[in-house]
């Protein structure tokens, strides 16, 4: 890299080496190699039933190879400059009248159109200041990391990276006779209604049971964060996928995609510290943006009338102790009765199944689940108090073995 001094009255030239960081060359080197991989393996190997539907991450890392080697060299907005607060009001303001035009009965796509591009304005200044922010937070917890032979250069690792867009949607498949994660599948994220119903009906069969969700991101790097949330909901979905970055470079990471109850522990793990991680933002940097202009939708025209979470959570007993004695029909019918129970009463579900708690129940806390995991994770946040202390005991979890001894070596002393 070359670095220009200028001088009066003549100007001279000063060359400097390159010193790239080394995390830096690694995310790149890694980012062409699943680039190319990817592009290799969806030229040459043939598609499946999904392939016109499916979402391809090397193409995500692809669009956004150039932005991440920006961002870890430094090059893009000062995040805590000047104009950092109008963009995060202003970007807000807009995605509240995004989601307000979006819901009008004959919505005006050219308002829409409008008001989407002027949001992008404010885009990169938004995901750099959060960016800044979630780092002094895990900072500040304790969690930077040592270069081996250089105790004293210390680091955020992975670098805080995530990008604000429309996620693909997922494709959750379960057993129908019991509930299980069977095998999901990234689509991409502009199918229609009619799209989704038709690949449900394809991936539905005698023995397995399927649903298209929207998810709020995904942790690859850059995290893909959803755009269209509250700033409340950014924070705390943009914690939670670095989170996963961060937990993927220990035991419990690493355990993903095991079966059992690894996606559980990971996904409650992350919840549980990205809220906390929020928290300190919010004590660290109060943002107050109006009911109206800070992301949120709308009320809707008729609130809910029952308690969401009890009858969910009521309804997921009930279906485990129909399929526990094998009655699967019994626990199908159940479960639509109550779909169009919860319509009834302002709470719009398209399709409630056994992929639905297979997918929502992942997340121990959810009023979907039935998993212990949820209560004794949150045993060892009561008995922590602390994101850093909280993380360092549950990245080396890999059981729910693993969960019990940790929490028993927490407990007081009698």
């Amino acid at each position: 890299m070359a670095r220009l001094a200028i001088a009066a009255p003549a100007a001279t030239v000063e060359a400097s080496p390159w010193r790239p960081q080394a995390f830096g060359l690694v995310i790149i080197a890694a980012a062409i190699i699943g680039i190319t991989g990817g592009f290799v393996f969806s030229t040459f190997v043939p598609r499946g039933e999904l392939g016109g539907y499916e979402y391809h991450l090397w193409r995500w890392q692809a669009d956004t190879l150039l932005d991440n080697v920006f961002s870890r060299a430094g090059i893009g907005p000062d995040p805590e400059g000047a104009s950092a607060g109008r963009a995060l009001g202003e970007y807000f303001r807009l995605t509240s009248a995004i989601r307000a035009a979006s819901n009008a009965e004959s919505p005006d796509l050219a308002l829409l159109d409008t008001l989407t591009n002027e949001r992008a304005t404010y885009e990169n200044d938004v995901e750099r200041l959060v960016e800044a922010r979630i780092h002094e937070a895990v900072a500040g917890a304790g969690l930077m990391r040592g270069l081996p032979l250089f105790r004293g250069v210390r680091f955020v690792w992975p670098p805080v990276d995530f990008e604000l867009t429309n996620p693909p949607r997922l494709l959750v498949r379960s057993p129908r006779d019991h509930i299980d994660r069977a095998g999901d599948t990234l689509l991409k994220n502009d199918l229609t209604l009619r799209d989704i119903e038709k690949i449900e009906a394809e991936t539905d069969s005698r023995d397995t049971v399927s649903i298209v969700v929207s998810i709020g991101g995904i942790a690859a790097y850059p995290a893909i964060v959803r755009d269209d949330r509250s700033y409340d909901a950014l924070i705390e979905t943009a914690s939670h996928e670095w989170a996963h970055h961060y937990l993927a470079f220990f035991p419990l990471g690493e355990q993903w995609g095991n079966g059992g109850d690894a996606e559980t522990l990971n996904e409650t793990t992350a919840d549980l510290a990205g809220r906390e991680i929020a928290n300190l933002i919010r004590e660290a940097h109060p943002v107050d943006l109006p009911r109206g202009a800070d992301g949120t939708a709308p009320p809707a025209a008729t609130a809910p009338d029952i308690d969401f979470n009890a009858e969910m959570r009521k309804l997921r007993v009930e279906v485990d102790a129909l399929l526990a004695k094998g009655d699967v029909a019994g626990a199908e019918r159940t479960m639509e009765d109550r779909r169009r129970y919860f319509n009834d009463h302002g709470i719009p579900i398209r399709r409630l199944n056994q992929a639905y708690f297979a997918f929502y129940g992942t997340y121990a806390a959810s009023s979907a689940s039935s998993n212990p995991i949820g209560p004794k994770v949150d045993q060892v946040w009561e008995r922590t108090h602390d994101v850093g202390v909280f993380l360092a005991i549950m990245r080396e979890v890999r059981t729910t073995a693993d969960l019990d001894a940790a929490l028993a070596r927490l407990a007081p002393a009698p």
